[in-house]
């Protein structure tokens, strides 16, 4: 009785030594794992998933941009790749445990790109336009805090057709596919009626395959306001244009339809209704009656 007393005893102590050996394994295990869940990566890696992210992205906004019956049949299939793409490196970046910050902000700026996915998929033009130049604006600090200024090409790209196609009125410039307009110089002369002009020297460049007319796209793209009160057409005393001889030239240009590919530099001349309140370009896209932006020129900074 005693031996077996001692036999079940052993066996005890063995299975409880074993039990022992295999919750030490199983914690080792758990650890393992939990240890592969988790990353460390450099700064070249979180890069790369920067410019992943914005390449995810980057491919739906070019279909958009392209406004073709082809490129709407596939921008489906594109949102939903985008979408799987970008869950994937949102879902990388949360694992990782080096540099908090950069990775916060990452993972703050796969939330912008899945906002600007979420608008084109909804088809809101205007929410679209915001999360675009809000992407654009994060993309561009995280380049410059945290990876020397290197935006993803994708995002370069992106930009450069928009600036060459796009329908905007913005800064100097008020552009489109078919055609460029920029101000580049502003003068306040006097009219033969002891009043004021502002000249407006632009250059115009016709991108499309048919001849237009400078003065005729800037009545059709928008109207020049000062103060709300729309500007009528007017000219600098004769005395003015007798000196200037580039001014005859220039309006007649202005007048004249310019070739498909030419460059012509043009003039517009308008009555001002005062010499200090801003005078404003508010364009507008003449298809749709839609805003495009507003061209500002403060007269008070330009005196100054």
């Amino acid at each position: 009785m005693h031996k077996i007393g001692l036999t079940v005893m052993a066996l005890l102590s063995a299975t409880l030594l074993l039990a022992g050996c295999h919750s030490q394994e199983s914690s080792n295990g758990n650890a393992a794992q939990s240890s592969s869940t988790s990353r460390n990566m450099s700064t070249y890696e979180l890069q790369r998933k920067y410019v992943a992210l914005t390449d995810a992205t980057m491919k739906p906004v070019t279909l958009v941009n392209q406004q073709s019956k082809s490129a709407s049949n596939q921008l489906s299939d594109a949102l939903d790749t985008a979408t799987q793409s970008i869950d994937q490196l949102n879902t990388d970046l949360k694992r990782n445990r080096t540099q908090p910050k950069l990775t916060k902000a990452l993972l703050h700026y796969s939330k912008t790109s899945s906002s600007l996915l979420s608008n084109i998929q909804n088809a809101d033009n205007s929410s679209y336009s915001k999360s675009f130049l809000n992407l654009n604006t994060e993309a561009q600090q995280l380049a410059k805090k945290y990876f020397n200024g290197e935006e993803p090409d994708s995002l370069k790209d992106v930009l450069a057709y928009q600036a060459a196609n796009n329908t905007y009125a913005s800064g100097n410039t008020l552009n489109t596919k078919d055609f460029q307009l920029k101000f580049s110089k502003i003068q306040i002369v006097s009219d033969d009626s002891s009043g004021k002009v502002i000249l407006f020297t632009y250059t115009f460049q016709n991108k499309s395959k048919t001849a237009l007319t400078p003065a005729t796209i800037l009545q059709q793209y928008g109207d020049f306001q000062q103060d709300g009160t729309k500007l009528t057409e007017g000219a600098p005393a004769a005395s003015y244009q007798q000196s200037e001889t580039d001014y005859a030239t220039e309006n007649t240009q202005a007048k004249t339809a310019v070739p498909a590919g030419k460059t012509v530099t043009a003039v517009v001349s308008l009555t001002l209704k005062d010499e200090t309140s801003t005078v404003e370009y508010i364009g507008t896209n003449p298809s749709n009656k839609e805003s495009i932006g507003t061209i500002s020129i403060n007269l008070q900074q330009k005196n100054s």
